[in-house]
């Protein structure tokens, strides 16, 4: 292995926080297909409403009215930014 490959410099996201970063983006990703519908994207996603619910709770994601709204510092207290890779999927 060579040490100035810049692939091996890249950090690694730890297991847990992708797939919390996951779940922040298939999420966000159904309440806006579903129109902020959140029976219909709990459905998408094969999960309970109640799930839904506690994920978004869990990661600042308020949907109102139909509107989405996205509360920033609880995604970053879930996942740290280390690695390049996330900062592309945070809206």
């Amino acid at each position: 292995m060579d040490n100035n490959d810049p692939e091996e410099a890249k950090p690694v996201l730890p297991l847990i926080e992708s797939r919390e970063l996951l779940d922040i983006i298939y999420v966000i990703n159904a309440l806006l297909k579903n129109d902020g519908n959140v029976t219909r994207a709990a459905e998408e996603l094969d999960i309970g409403r109640r799930t839904i619910y506690d994920l978004m709770e869990k990661y600042g994601i308020l949907c109102t009215d139909g509107e989405l709204s996205i509360k920033l510092k609880p995604i970053l207290r879930y996942i740290e930014l280390r690695s390049p890779h996330v900062e592309r999927y945070l809206l």
